[in-house]
């Protein structure tokens, strides 16, 4: 999940140059294979793990997680902000710190935050290690990161239901695929034969990457994206008709995943890691589902090269990160990425193509191309012109999101709760508050807040950029009475919701201290079912919130709940926001 971004950030991101991102995204498939020395020696033999790790990803609700040898005491121990993708790498990770007897600490943590902490010194970081280069090269202001390198990396690619693929005409009978260019993809779309999933561009790197992928591809140069094919209307109108298919934005590439797989039926197509994709398709395999198939579009894809890097900040663990960083370049914990779906090879090929648990991740029959001669990666564009990108994603181009905010306003709400209340609306739609963080309203955004306690206050509704009327709202209503959630969940879905729910990300956040006092459950459950449109319902617990009651309602709608108990309340509006 990726958190606010501060303004000057932004004024970083405009000091950077072409050359530095270029140079940097167009290095990193050479970067993974040329890391390690000989690992391409003997690379089909297989004999260098000996099959003790698992590859199977760890849970997507985990935020931290330790790594400790299986044997003797650790020599050091390494603080690491990771990308939340490398849960899929666990086995790689645990060898590494295995041969190196060095410990180490993730955080998992989206891009844009691990950019945000690079701006701000580095906190207290041994190491970072985002999904894509271009977020050391951007935020590492202070110059403190040492030593990175690609670890591995992975094409962001369309991950669709085989079927799917097959009536479109993408897929032959045995999974394997025909040549797709974007306009195909847009025909899809245009159409009603597609629609897909996708993190938000200005909020996770694979969201991120496949939109310049768009852009690029649709501007026809066979160059970077300039500020000129930007602007141009055609290539904005082609790009908006494509994103027009998104059915569920989504912050956290890892957690789109995860929703996909627990909802075949409901989701049958996703913008994602081809490294994310594979693992879904070991999960669907086993639950009898019908596998995505993986489409790279001919005309470019965008590739994530996953750099580790040391952060220097005077501390003595700069032996320790060289120890570990070497480890995780061997031959044991290379044949481990590559087995997870992360390709190690010399310019995105694989170095161990011939062993029997890489190809069973790279299944020709998932559509998985494990060559790197027919995927066409875009050169990357200036700093400048993806900052301008991503402003006009968020408020021109991506799809209209349609958000009700669901608020507690019981009496035991008044003081910090209220205030934390007042703070979260602030940050997540006064435009220039939203603004730093990439998630300001666009003009045709519609925000609805629903005030409740015992029973639910009169909505107040906006559309566009001016939200004052909601943000008036938010500041002068008093909290006072008991709790019901139901009456204000009712409210939202039965009178406040689109006409037209196919022009809009549709989304009901709910907020509440405490648990429904009264109110039932089971009649919203059924009037929930029967609505028919899936709304998803993104709970935030504070105080005394009954994690039970939110964790239903989050199953109920394939949603997720977000903690403000340990953050502060103003961060985690933004992120809830960031799912729409």
């Amino acid at each position: 999940m990726l958190g606010p971004r501060t303004a000057s950030i932004t004024q970083a991101l405009r000091k950077r140059t072409v050359a530095v991102v270029a140079t940097v995204l167009a290095t990193a498939m050479m970067l993974a294979g040329c890391a390690g020395g000989n690992d391409n020696a003997n690379g089909g033999s297989g004999n260098v793990s000996d099959g003790s790790y698992s590859t199977t990803p760890t849970s997507g609700d985990v935020k931290t997680q330790e790594f400790k040898p299986k044997s003797g005491s650790p020599t050091a121990t390494l603080k690491i902000a990771s990308g939340s993708e490398n849960r899929e790498v666990a086995g790689a990770i645990q060898k590494a710190v295995d041969d190196s007897k060095v410990a180490v600490t993730l955080d998992y943590m989206g891009s844009l935050d691990i950019m945000n902490t690079l701006e701000n010194g580095g906190g207290d970081y041994d190491a970072v290690w985002p999904a894509s280069s271009m977020w050391i090269s951007m935020g590492d202001t202070k110059h403190i990161v040492k030593n990175a390198q690609s670890t591995s990396t992975t094409p962001i690619v369309f991950g669709i239901a085989k079927k799917k693929a097959q009536q479109l005409g993408w897929a032959n009978d045995d999974g394997t695929t025909k040549s797709v260019a974007t306009t195909d993809i847009i025909d899809a779309v245009q159409s009603g034969q597609l629609k897909f999933s996708m993190t938000s561009a200005t909020q996770s790197n694979s969201g991120a990457s496949a939109y310049l992928a768009f852009l690029t591809a649709i501007a026809k140069t066979g160059q970077a994206l300039t500020q000129d094919d930007l602007n141009k209307s055609d290539v904005q109108n082609s790009v908006k008709t494509l994103l027009s298919g998104v059915d569920r934005s989504s912050g956290s590439s890892d957690w789109l995943k995860d929703m996909v797989v627990a909802n075949p039926d409901r989701f049958d197509a996703m913008v994602n890691y081809e490294s994310l994709v594979i693992q879904a398709n070991k999960q669907l395999t086993k639950d009898g589902k019908d596998p995505l198939v993986a489409i790279y579009p001919a005309d470019g894809i965008a590739v994530s090269d996953s750099p580790l890097g040391y952060v220097d900040r005077g501390q003595k663990t700069d032996k320790a990160f060289g120890e570990f960083s070497k480890a995780l370049q061997s031959k044991s914990a290379k044949l481990l990425f590559e087995e997870s779906g992360r390709r190690t090879g010399l310019g995105g090929v694989l170095t161990y193509a011939d062993n029997a648990k890489v190809k069973d991740s790279f299944r020709s029959e998932w559509g998985i191309n494990a060559t790197s001669s027919a995927l066409k990666t875009i050169p990357m564009p200036s700093a400048d012109v993806i900052t301008s990108s991503l402003s006009v994603y968020q408020t021109i181009l991506r799809k209209p999101s349609w958000t009700v905010w669901v608020v507690d306003y019981s009496g035991s709400m008044e003081g910090q709760g209220k205030d934390g209340v007042v703070r979260g609306l602030n940050a997540a739609l006064d435009p220039d508050q939203a603004k730093q963080a990439h998630i300001e309203p666009g003009n045709d955004d519609v925000n609805v807040l629903i005030p409740f306690s015992s029973k639910a206050f009169d909505p107040t509704k906006t559309t566009g950029t001016d939200t004052s009327a909601i943000l008036n709202t938010g500041s002068d209503t008093r909290p006072n009475g008991g709790t019901d959630i139901y009456a204000g969940l009712e409210a939202a879905l039965k009178n406040n919701m689109p006409d037209d729910f196919s022009k809009y990300t549709t989304a009901i956040v709910l907020m509440t201290d405490g648990q429904s006092q009264t109110g039932n459950k089971d009649a919203f459950t059924a009037d929930y079912k029967a609505n028919g449109h899936e709304v998803p319902i993104f709970p935030i617990m504070f105080g005394e919130a009954d994690p039970s009651q939110l964790n239903e309602l989050a199953s109920l709608s394939n949603a997720k709940v977000f903690d403000g108990r340990t953050e502060d309340l103003a961060t985690v509006f933004r992120q809830v926001k960031g799912y729409n």
